[in-house]
């Protein structure tokens, strides 16, 4: 039975209102023809939702909403996964039982100055307050709820932090001729070498199928990561790579020897079947301790005695990183790189992707001294 009085209005239909418990009104009308019994359960329901909707409900309960009915829908399944760690490693032992009413900012501001929270990198201390103001400003912007998000206005004290030293991710010519020498024979030798001459992001290239490959351009159309076909980063990342005579042959030799393999042409498949990204790391792994230096002995020669020259060290990403910085280093124009890095910031390439090298410093000191 409803709570409030139904009214009927001039032309026969009913309507019914009801406040929550944060002041907000909430009416409907009856439908066509609809019968006044099946309005009054209607009406039931909006009691129901009215009383528990912001009183009654968790931040863990408007937290799994927002991933099922928005994130899920709208993010690829990489960013799911990201979300839900971030969420349960982070912010459920703190704050998933909660109200959302009762979360305040000051609770935020101690959860992202705790000890194990403080000493993460920016970026993720980043993500874990994004996993707390974006499901309010859903629930607010989208649902209608009427709340606060508690971290509006929230200031962080960086504090003193120690200088975390930053790994260089360029690969030298002498590292690189290293790490191809090791990968000769692996299967996945081309796949390297479209990274290192093309700058394409390690799911793009797995990504690729021979369709893709043209008379004198690349096609970027799509994204293999480890749960399958995705859609690329963003619209930037839909993109045109010319060919170059480095690139165009290897392409081309893979388009006509992996185009009938799978039924969906893909120039680096797994086993016949879908690429695979750990098959990727996998083969990365190997090459890596393939760079390796070491002197042998012991009763079949094959004990490591001592390390003559240590195993390179590279990610998957580096190869990018070292095309931008190459690009950079040879003068390309800035549009046109980041064109070709699919960026939508130009920002992005010359801050994150590019980084100084002793060519670049050679260049400075001649234009100084002119």
């Amino acid at each position: 039975m409803p709570k409030n009085r139904i009214h009927t209005t001039k032309d026969g239909r009913y309507t019914y209102s009801i406040t929550d418990a944060v002041g907000k009104q909430h009416r409907i009308r009856s439908r066509k023809g609809e019968r006044k019994s099946d309005f009054m359960i209607r009406c039931d329901a909006l009691d129901s939702m009215s009383t528990q909707e912001v009183s009654y409900r968790t931040f863990g309960d408007l937290f799994q909403d927002w991933l099922n009915y928005d994130i899920k829908r709208r993010c690829s399944q990489s960013e799911v996964d990201v979300v839900q760690s971030i969420y349960r490693n982070h912010i459920a032992p703190y704050l998933a039982h909660r109200r959302l009413s009762d979360i305040t900012r000051a609770d935020v501001y101690k959860l992202l100055t705790s000890p194990t929270v403080e000493n993460l990198s920016s970026s993720t201390r980043t993500k874990i307050k994004g996993c707390i103001s974006r499901p309010y400003k859903w629930a607010i912007n989208s649902l209608g709820m009427v709340l606060a998000s508690p971290t509006d206005n929230l200031v962080l004290n960086p504090g003193k932090q120690m200088p975390r030293k930053k790994r260089r991710r360029f690969i030298t010519d002498e590292e690189a001729e290293r790490f191809f020498e090791a990968a000769k024979d692996s299967k996945y030798y081309p796949y390297f070498q479209i990274l290192y001459h093309t700058g394409m992001r390690p799911s793009e290239a797995l990504g690729l199928q021979a369709r893709d490959v043209k008379k004198d351009h690349l096609e970027i159309r799509r994204g293999m990561t480890r749960n399958g076909v995705s859609e690329l980063k963003t619209s930037a990342a839909v993109r045109d790579i010319p060919l170059t005579e480095i690139t165009a042959p290897i392409l081309y030799e893979l388009r006509d020897k992996m185009a009938f393999v799978t039924p969906e042409g893909w120039l680096f498949p797994a086993a016949l079947s879908a690429p695979s990204a750990n098959a990727v790391k996998m083969a990365l792994r190997n090459i890596l301790k393939g760079t390796g230096k070491y002197e042998r002995g012991g009763r079949n020669g094959q004990k490591i005695l001592r390390v003559v020259q240590r195993p390179l060290r590279i990610r998957l990403y580096d190869f990018r990183h070292t095309f931008a910085t190459r690009m950079a280093e040879r003068g390309m124009p800035h549009v046109m790189l980041k064109s070709i890095m699919g960026h939508r910031n130009i920002s992005i390439t010359l801050s994150y992707y590019t980084e100084i090298t002793e060519a670049m410093i050679d260049d400075a000191r001649r234009i100084m001294a002119l």
